[in-house]
């Protein structure tokens, strides 16, 4: 789906209740339940087949250059600021000038390489994540430049940033990048939930500074909130979101505690994340607060007030490609993964221009779950086109979806269900979780082997 479209669709979303108080119903939470453990052992089936499947690279280059038409781009800058955050399950390192600077060249070089064999792909949205990418703010915009150089002009920049980087010197600089979307990673407004967090390495001042200075110097100013941590209730929720949603950002986006397996134990003793006893109720605080402020959820996670561009690019992108360690793409039912290991990652460029180190191809099935989910996650369910897709698979993966929906209260229009109701989002979220829980394991062992 279009971003402009999404917009639409999320300012039209759950009016209906605008001023009364939400209530995740019984049994969106009984379908939850089941619907998260289904997602997540089906999700890390996959990755874990994924893990047994080392490249082929005669098989990844003929992939790459069969891409065509409509692509993101996804690019992973690994270092960040000391001390390493201990929730964040993304591949990163502590900031070494002397390896940033090695890294960020091999970089260049395998971007080069994708655009001289993915001559047919169009680029669109350039999404740059983290680790911390505004940790150099300079060496970023030297990536956009030569993204830009290689694939052309008029492409979307979203970029991660951290708010202690955040000052009128890299707002400028980021700014004549080309970025369009600043997504600053506050994670949270109040110091004893950021020590829950282990996010020590930047303070709640910073993030109110840096959400001002950002404000309304960008197409979309996106502000990043964490919840289920230990201790939350739906009140220190609900004013944490009042907090982030009176900011002066175009988005906040309330990610859910997402652990790896080697976190699940310890976040299961401590009833977070999943395990939190609290968890619809604390969906619903957030939801209430966004509603009172204006907002209208983009995606379950993404509450959004009129901007084009969200967060998800996967949600609008059936395509994407990706550079630098870790990074997870999708070219015609071809997904692999590139090394997780970042000396291995400038040797493999070094060597043969490109980085990828694991890859497969997707069944039907596999397909159609994963296309079904995003285009669901994205507030729409079109059953038809599903069925047509898909075949038989199809029209019984549409009318099982149009059946829980249904139940959940959503209605139909004439393409199919805009998701709106709190029972159909909370449903959403917890299978989404559930899959990107199964995209942390990947890294985790991808780390751990030294893949």
């Amino acid at each position: 789906m279009a971003a402009r479209e999404l917009s639409t669709v999320a300012a039209a979303s759950v009016e209906v209740y605008v001023g009364q108080e939400l209530f995740v119903p019984s049994r969106a939470l009984l379908l939850a339940r089941v619907a998260s453990k289904i997602a997540l052992g089906l999700a890390e089936r996959f990755f874990r087949r994924l893990l047994r499947s080392p490249l082929e690279p005669g098989g990844y280059v003929e992939a790459i250059r069969s891409a065509g038409g409509r692509s993101a781009l996804y690019i992973h800058m690994p270092f960040c600021h000391r001390p390493l955050c201990s929730f964040c399950c993304f591949v990163r390192y502590p900031f070494n000038q002397a390896m940033h600077q090695a890294y960020v060249k091999t970089l260049l070089r395998e971007v080069e390489w994708l655009a001289s064999n993915a001559e047919e792909a169009k680029v669109e949205t350039l999404y740059i994540g983290g680790g911390t990418p505004s940790i150099d703010v300079y060496s970023l915009a030297e990536v956009v430049d030569r993204v830009r150089e290689s694939f052309g002009g008029g492409i979307q920049v979203s970029a991660e940033a951290n708010p202690r980087d955040i000052n009128d010197e890299t707002v400028e600089v980021l700014r004549s990048a080309g970025v369009s979307r600043l997504s600053i990673g506050a994670q949270a407004l109040e110091p004893g939930r950021l020590r829950r967090l282990g996010r020590l390495n930047t303070t709640v001042r910073d993030a109110y500074r840096a959400a001002r200075l950002a404000g309304g110097r960008f197409e979309t100013v996106n502000l990043d909130m964490i919840w289920g941590v230990r201790g939350d209730t739906p009140e220190t929720v609900r004013r944490e979101a009042r907090r982030a949603l009176g900011l002066p950002v175009d988005q906040v986006t309330f990610y859910p505690l997402m652990p790896a397996p080697g976190m699940r134990r310890l976040e299961k003793m401590r009833m977070e994340g999943p395990w939190h006893p609290l968890e619809p109720r604390l969906y619903e605080a957030i939801l209430g607060e966004a509603l009172a402020h204006g907002f209208r959820p983009a995606t379950p996670w993404c509450m959004d007030r009129g901007s084009r561009l969200i967060d998800e690019y996967v949600v609008e992108y059936t395509q994407f490609l990706a550079l630098g360690v870790s990074g997870i793409g999708n070219v015609n039912g071809y997904t692999y993964v590139n090394t997780f290991n970042l000396k291995k990652y400038i040797e493999l460029v070094s060597s043969r221009g490109f980085s990828a180190a694991l890859a497969v191809k997707t069944s039907g099935t596999e397909d159609m779950l994963y296309r079904s989910l995003t285009t669901a996650f994205g507030g729409r369910w079109p059953p038809e086109g599903i069925a047509l897709r898909y075949g038989l698979k199809g029209r019984l993966l549409a009318l099982l979806g149009s059946a829980a929906l249904r139940v959940l209260g959503e209605k139909r229009d004439g393409r199919g269900y805009r998701i709106q109701g709190i029972g159909a989002l909370y449903l959403l979220h917890s299978i989404q979780r559930s899959v990107y829980m199964a995209v942390n394991m990947l890294r985790e062992e991808g780390v751990k082997r030294q893949l």
